[in-house]
């Protein structure tokens, strides 16, 4: 996405916007060109159908929803150790030649460098156990080797496991098959996978269990190493009065919504409760059944810091 675009449209909006809502404060429409003063000193912001086509504004009915309840676990990219060799020689030798490099991608049994024995003088080839890409490397020519010496190290970085930290109090919740959002911040794709493994131990020094997760990694871009954060949704919560998150702004230090009412569009105070990816619980501040803003609610926001109060201005009848 273009963000430099996104923010100059979503000015540009705004702006426009400024000249286009009338903002009544105290005020309602009793009645055609009447006004009279609200009892609950409410302000409150005038839409026609046509403003909130052209700006977006969209409205929803507050009722129940399912709430998916979430855990977030931090976690660490590592190599697969099922799919990485160290290759070494199997006898003593001195290297004659080096064919590959750090970062080289290879096949099965393709030759990475020769040596000659140091009882036999015969060459011998030092060839890789599996396929992947070359991620050590500690072997240069006239080195003397010996059995077992690493020379390299090879992994398949096609797939790779996130090993995530599993607090004591939320191990009851975690099972094996479980879903799973992998996400490591901007720029990079999440990934849905499952749990795969869950450790039958926990750590003697942080007292936290282990669960393991393969992710599939042809782009590469899942690098080992690279911390994560997992999102595990452990159960699903009916709640009786819900709003999406995006209807929710700051306001003054206070969570509010912008609830449709038969004279415009008012602020209300309101106290969240739990929460998934796309709903809010709604505690206080709200009824089943009032209409309130679901998208592009900070335009009202917006407006309301701007202060634009136009008690006269009002539309052609």
């Amino acid at each position: 996405m273009n963000y430099k675009k996104y923010i100059f449209q979503n000015t540009i909006t705004i702006a426009v916007l400024c000249t286009a809502i009338i903002i009544i404060p105290n005020t309602t429409f009793a009645g055609k060109n009447q006004k009279h003063v609200d009892d609950d000193n409410t302000t409150h912001i005038v839409l026609t159908g046509e403003q909130l086509n052209d700006f977006g504004i969209k409205t929803e009915i507050a009722g129940n929803a399912n709430l998916g309840v979430e855990i977030m676990l931090p976690g660490e990219i590592r190599l697969n150790e099922e799919s990485m060799a160290h290759i070494a020689p199997r006898y003593p030798g001195i290297v004659k030649a080096v064919n590959k490099r750090l970062g080289d991608k290879i096949e099965e049994n393709e030759v990475l460098a020769i040596l000659e024995s140091i009882e036999t003088l015969v060459e011998f080839e030092l060839k890789s156990l599996v396929a992947g890409t070359i991620i050590e490397k500690h072997i240069t020519l006239g080195e003397s080797l010996e059995t077992g010496d690493t020379a390299f190290l090879v992994a398949d970085l096609s797939e790779v496991w996130a090993d995530i930290s599993v607090y004591q109090k939320d191990l009851p919740y975690l099972n094996k098959g479980q879903k799973v959002i992998i996400t490591a911040g901007h720029g990079i794709e999440p990934a849905t996978t499952e749990i795969h493994y869950l450790g039958p131990i926990v750590s003697e020094e942080t007292r936290n269990g282990l669960a393991r997760v393969f992710l599939p990694n042809v782009d590469g871009r899942w690098k080992p190493g690279m911390f994560i954060t997992a999102q595990v949704k452990t159960e699903i919560v009916k709640v009786s009065l819900a709003v999406k998150k995006s209807a929710i702004q700051q306001l003054d230090n206070k969570q509010v919504i912008f609830v449709e009412t038969s004279v415009g569009f008012e602020k209300r105070e309101v106290t969240p409760g739990r929460s998934d990816l796309i709903f809010v619980e709604i505690l206080s501040g709200l009824e089943q059944g009032e209409t309130y803003v679901s998208e592009r609610s900070f335009v009202l926001k917006a407006q309301l810091l701007k202060g634009t109060i136009d008690p006269e201005a009002g539309h052609a009848h």
